[in-house]
Parts: C-alpha cells; structure tokens; sequence
C-alpha cells in the first residue's frame, strides 16, 4: 500500500486574537480556521493524513504542543496560515530558508495566482519554523488590516486560496491533484400537463351553416322540418333549446323583424 503523505496544520493561536477589518465580527485565529477548515477537509478528500492543531488553545503553550504532535507523528509537511497587518497588499509564504524548504515554498509561489503578489521568504526566528523536525510552511495569507481584502477573503478569496494551497501541497508530495466538483443535485423535470383539447368557438351571429339535405326547422320546439341544401347564417348565435336561429343572406343576420329575416332552425 502506497503511504499516505501526513500533514500537520496549524491556524493562527495568537493568545489575544487579532482585530481585523472584515465585513463582520471576525479575527485572524477566528478567519484562519475557517480557511484551514477547507485545507483541512480537501487534503482529506485528496488521501492525506492530517492532523490539526486543537483551535482551543491559543499562545505559546498551544505552539509548543503542536509542534510536539507533529515531530513525534512524524509529519512530512508542517503547515502555518496566519494573515498579516502592516499596511501591505501581498501574501508570502516563510521557510527556513535551506534548499529543500525553499523548494517547497516556491511550489506556493507557483500556485498562488488569486493575489497580485506573492513572495518567498526565509525566516530563521519563528518558533513553528525553527522547532519542527520537517519542513514548515508558513503562509501570511493576506493583510487584515485592509478592509478591501478582508472583505475579498471573505467573500471568494478564502476558497480560492485554500484550494490553491492544496494543489501546491499535492504537487510537493506528489499527489494527483483533482478540484472539487460542485455537483448541482438533478432536478427532475416536472411531468408535463395533460394537453386538453381546444374548446370548439361558441357559436355566433353570422357563422356559416352549410346544410346537405338538412333538416331546417320551422321552431325551437316540435319535429316539423323542411329538408333544404345550401348556404345559411347564424341570425343570433343564440341557443334556444338546442336549436340556432339561420337566415340565407348574411345582409339578414340580426335584422328585424325576426319573422321577415329569420329562415328557420337548424341543430348544429
């Protein structure tokens, strides 16, 4: 069985947690979790083992505990997001500055494209860097003291920077990387409708009534009928017990008096 790559994730545990200017109630120990909550979940989906420093505690004694876990777990990379304040505009991942560390730093570099800039550099008196048997990688996502990006991070730029710390993290343990697939659940298409038949036009004054040997009636009521073939016209298109009023000239449809215009009765 191929071994699993471990990795050791440590959040931002300042003892008093950072103010920041996010959109909302936040701090950088608070927004750093969250986003190493999504590093944490995606490595996991990709096959590493992970572990996490407990998000409980905080200050030095919390450092020097995790630092602890990962030697004795004997981790393969050490990895530290915290974000920065200072007035910049730029991420930066820290190592401790030997061949291989720096190797695997610019592999951050390489995948790093959602910020403007990004830069590599060595850092020799940061506890997590200098105390882990492994190579630490210790990410300053961004500045939270400006509110234009705390507002991005918040927004896009969590996601968009995790996953891409992922990809790097695949490439340096040699890992296939494969993104997240965000698959909408199908919605089935809602049964179409009956289709109901068009209503036939209700009759009215002046449709044509075509009659071939028809019977044409002298009333609404009573069987009495002449047999006629020809052209006539409804006079009112009104239904009288079943029976329509028709005159043989449409200039005679609706014309008074009724027993000058009216030719008979038809059934339609």
């Amino acid at each position: 069985m191929t071994k699993k790559p471990k990795i050791y994730l440590s959040a931002a545990a300042h003892a008093t947690d950072n103010p920041t200017k996010c959109p909302q109630k936040c701090g950088e120990n608070t927004h750093c979790n969250a986003y190493m909550d999504i590093v944490e979940r995606r490595l996991k989906a990709l096959g590493f083992e992970v572990k996490r420093g407990d998000k409980t505690k905080v200050g030095g004694p919390a450092l020097q505990s995790r630092v602890r876990e990962a030697n004795k777990w004997g981790a393969d990379l050490y990895y530290v997001a915290h974000t920065n304040a200072g007035g910049g505009r730029y991420s930066m991942t820290m190592c401790w500055g030997d061949v291989m560390s720096l190797e695997k730093a610019r592999m951050f570099k390489k995948y790093r494209t959602c910020v403007k800039s990004h830069k590599v550099v060595s850092r020799k008196d940061l506890y997590e860097i200098k105390a882990t048997a492994m190579t630490c990688l210790y990410d300053e996502l961004f500045f939270h003291d400006n509110a234009e990006d705390c507002a991005w991070f918040h927004n896009d730029g969590m996601a968009l920077l995790a996953e891409e710390t992922v990809h790097a993290i695949c490439e340096i343990e040699g890992v296939e990387y494969k993104p997240e697939v965000n698959e909408e659940p199908k919605q089935e298409a809602p049964a179409a409708k009956p289709v109901e038949p068009a209503k036939p036009a209700a009759p009215k004054a002046g449709d044509v009534v075509k009659l071939n040997k028809g019977k044409l009636y002298t009333s609404s009521r009573g069987t009495v009928s002449v047999i006629r073939s020809g052209t006539f016209y409804l006079y009112d298109g009104i239904d009288v017990n079943g029976r329509y009023r028709v005159t043989n000239a449409k200039t005679r449809v609706g014309k008074s008096p009724l027993w000058l215009n009216v030719s008979g009765w038809v059934t339609l």
